[in-house]
């Protein structure tokens, strides 16, 4: 925890950081990629009335995989290694509603039963009356858990890696040890100062997604990582009003963040599960994740060994290797 002291000197110097930063900044205003309105180049579908940044690979006639990525505000440019399972499945990605290169909407639009009818808008697109798979990662492990209690029969086998919690019983893994380090409050003041000279080009959501992007990597402990190191972020563009919609409306209002619950129905789902977690996360890592596989008729973890929580940046090939084996398996 940060003393008094420390804080003085942050506060000391940030004029010296503005100082250093603003003049590069000046001459190199940061940009963010443009969302598919602005590009028409950006893959897309439109489903339950919005157009999303989307991409399929594999054939129509494969078994369904659908890729959640996390965040919430992040993309699925980190996870785009998982198309190597289109030799199988037609696999399917997308940015979901208000991030990556999806379009922005105001955060009062967004909520998880948002996400989970958008979600719904693409199992019935390519699922067909087929049960599909899914396959989340953090954010998207916790939306893939609240889809399959609210659809049960819409899923076949659903892979969850390192949802953060399921409900508020499990939520005590984020209990506050005080201020962040001084690191992280130096590159959040640098971040701050940057987002003003963001090439905005007529886009609202421009400075505050970059001013996001920059932050929320610094935000990963040490003891959710290997060797306390966070491996480069991949993404195009992060997304404020998912962000403010989810994650800062829990720090703002308790309540909210108590009343949570992404595991209502899934005592309906009889389908298999399999929890993935990296090894080094100390965290939402092994013992975290027992604890939200009891909520599951069938569920399995494996550890993916010298891999923090982006285990399919830390070890893509184990990883892939894991969640191969467990969608092959014939085992009912």
């Amino acid at each position: 925890m940060l003393s008094r002291d420390r804080l003085l000197v942050i506060t000391r110097r940030l004029p010296a950081v503005a100082m250093m930063v603003v003049p590069l900044l000046a001459a190199a205003a940061p940009q963010v990629p443009a969302t598919l309105e602005r590009d028409p180049s950006v893959p897309r579908l439109a489903l339950n009335g919005y157009e999303f940044h989307a991409e399929r690979f594999g054939s129509p006639d494969k078994p369904v995989l659908i890729v959640l990525h996390g965040g919430p505000g992040a993309d699925y440019r980190y996870l785009l290694g998982l198309k190597a399972l289109a030799d199988d499945y037609l696999v399917v990605f997308y940015d979901q509603r208000g991030t990556g290169l999806s379009p922005r909407v105001p955060a009062g639009s967004i909520s998880v039963q948002t996400f989970v009818e958008d979600l719904d808008a693409f199992v019935d697109n390519f699922g067909r009356g087929r049960p599909v798979h899914l396959l989340g990662h953090s954010w998207g492990a916790m939306l893939a858990s609240a889809y399959t209690g609210a659809h049960p029969s819409k899923v076949g086998k659903l892979v969850l890696a390192e949802p953060a919690f399921l409900d508020a019983t499990t939520m005590d893994v984020f209990a506050s040890g005080g201020l962040p380090p001084l690191r992280v409050l130096w590159g959040i003041a640098v971040a701050w100062l940057g987002k003003w000279f963001v090439d905005t080009q007529g886009d609202a959501y421009a400075r505050d997604d970059w001013y996001l992007q920059q932050v929320l990597p610094l935000m990963q402990g040490a003891d959710e990582l290997c060797d306390g190191r966070l491996p480069p972020m991949q993404a195009w563009r992060f997304g404020s009003p998912d962000f403010q919609a989810t994650v800062g409306r829990m720090m703002d209002d308790p309540a909210f963040a108590r009343q949570l619950d992404f595991r209502q129905g899934l005592d309906q789902f009889k389908g298999q599960a399999l929890f993935v977690t990296g090894g080094c996360n100390k965290v939402t890592g092994e013992t975290q994740q027992r604890r939200l596989m009891g909520h599951f008729a069938h569920a399995q973890l494996e550890v993916v060994p010298q891999a923090g929580h982006f285990m399919f940046s830390d070890q893509p090939e184990r990883s892939m290797q894991v969640v191969r084996r467990f969608l092959s398996d014939s085992v009912p």
